[in-house]
């Protein structure tokens, strides 16, 4: 089994003085290591992350001071991505790094007596700087990124997460020239789709099960157990308006979907002793931050 840990922890203004930036990044670091620890992460992925590599592993491993075979170490230094950071409770040796831009990075995942994965970890432009239009033809760039990447891996267990910056219905993510993700397993099951002759791989994306508040009255914010209904709320007097939004996505080739499991994905709420919302049940983006974190589990 393999815990995956996605979060974007968020920017926060320049404006904002340097007292409160250290109080903010002191907070962060504990509830990271909370979250690694409570439910045993094994591969951590951090998106605009404010905090030292060095500081935040010597608090992953603050139980563990002899990293060696299973503490956490710190980033591949030889990465080129500016958005996303990994850290592995594993040697670098088994996270090979392969493709990068600014905006992904992808490793082979090659553990000891077990399935090689191909990692894509992504954190695409926000919508408060491109339109959607911009969003959606910078897809298929990046689709085929993956697919040539999948050719020289010679398989397709392939996983891809991040912050998306897109919901899991806009036209980057379920069109076919973009991530071609569906809602269904027995869609993606059929392994790929013909338009003009040309074949498009599937993605599926089990993030379309977390909208919405259908367990609202059984787990209520400040439950335990609540489900909030995205990643991430924002409110806007705009006329068309979602309010809460699923951009911390992890999408799954079919190959792999054997080895997960539906309720393997967690939108996490709490580190067990911080709750990540206010009193509204909305994400605490003035101390905390404006995402929620993503877990799910591979049983690989």
């Amino acid at each position: 089994m393999l815990t995956f840990l996605f979060w974007n922890l968020g920017g926060i203004p320049k404006s904002v003085p340097d007292k409160v930036v250290r109080k903010r990044e002191t907070v962060l670091k504990g509830i990271v290591a909370n979250l690694t620890r409570q439910h045993q992460v094994d591969v951590l992925m951090l998106a605009e992350c404010p905090l030292s590599g060095q500081e935040l592993v010597e608090e992953l491993n603050l139980q563990n001071p002899k990293p060696e075979p299973t503490g956490f170490r710190l980033p591949d230094p030889r990465s080129q991505c500016e958005r996303v950071v990994i850290f592995p409770r594993f040697p670098m040796r088994f996270l090979k790094l392969r493709r990068e831009s600014t905006k992904f990075t992808s490793r082979f995942v090659r553990l000891p007596g077990r399935e090689e994965l191909t990692l894509f970890v992504v954190h695409f432009a926000s919508k408060r700087y491109r339109s959607d239009e911009s969003q959606r033809l910078a897809v298929p760039g990046f689709s085929q990124e993956i697919r040539l990447l999948e050719q020289e891996a010679g398989h397709g267990r392939t996983l891809l997460v991040g912050d998306l910056n897109m919901n899991p219905y806009e036209l980057g993510i379920v069109g076919a020239e973009g991530l071609n993700a569906v809602m269904t397993r027995e869609i993606a099951y059929l392994g790929s789709r013909t338009i003009d002759g040309r074949d498009y791989p599937f993605f599926y994306n089990p993030m379309w099960n977390h909208f919405g508040d259908a367990g609202h009255d059984v787990h209520p914010p400040g439950s335990p157990e609540h489900a909030p209904a995205g990643t991430c709320y924002y409110p806007s007097a705009e006329s068309r308006w979602y309010f809460w939004n699923m951009f911390d996505q992890v999408l799954l080739r079919p190959t792999l979907l054997p080895f997960f499991k539906n309720e393997a994905v967690r939108i996490l709420v709490t580190d067990g002793n911080t709750s990540l919302l206010t009193e509204k049940g909305l994400p605490d983006r003035r101390a905390i931050s404006d995402h929620l974190p993503l877990l799910f589990r591979l049983n690989v």
